[in-house]
């Protein structure tokens, strides 16, 4: 990983021909005029993450996707948690879902909740919900909260209830 120095951040910053910041310390850059694959850099804290790609995507302290030849890969502390797919995302430590073959798999903890559906949506720990051939189903700590309705959209609140246990 390569490190910067504050005037270097500076002169790419100034010299990029787009930058966005996450946060203090933490944003991604595209150079070299317009727009052509290969040309975000992603850093973090004045150490550079990933360069030379497609696009990137920041979520936390040393946790990003990035895509590359139309394939995207997600990086946690230093772990890649899914390689070359179509679709990645990130919800918390050791929880993410990713898109391959067309379908949809959530993984936390190393242990996959659901594969092969149409879409998937993680809310908290043992807490998800999926749709597959149109039907939503929400699931609770391995226990049908609802299932098999219409597309529709639920709460937090109407998931999980109104006070936290």
């Amino acid at each position: 990983m390569t490190r910067l120095t504050k005037k270097q951040i500076e002169d790419i910053k100034y010299n990029a021909d787009y930058v966005y910041n996450y946060e203090k310390n933490v944003f991604d850059y595209r150079k070299d005029g317009e727009y052509t694959l290969g040309e975000y850099t992603l850093v973090q804290n004045g150490k550079i993450l990933i360069d030379n790609v497609d696009d990137v995507w920041w979520y936390a302290k040393d946790v990003f996707k990035y895509e590359k030849d139309r394939k995207w890969t997600l990086i946690q502390n230093g772990e890649i948690l899914i390689h070359n797919v179509y679709y990645a995302w990130w919800y918390a430590k050791d929880v993410f879902s990713y898109k391959k073959d067309g379908k949809y798999t959530l993984v936390q903890n190393g242990k996959i909740l659901i594969d092969n559906v149409d879409r998937v949506w993680w809310f908290e720990q043992d807490v998800f919900e999926y749709k597959k051939k149109g039907k939503i189903t929400i699931v609770k700590n391995g226990k049908i909260l609802i299932d098999n309705v219409d597309d529709a959209s639920f709460s937090y609140t109407e998931v999980m209830g109104s006070g936290r246990n």
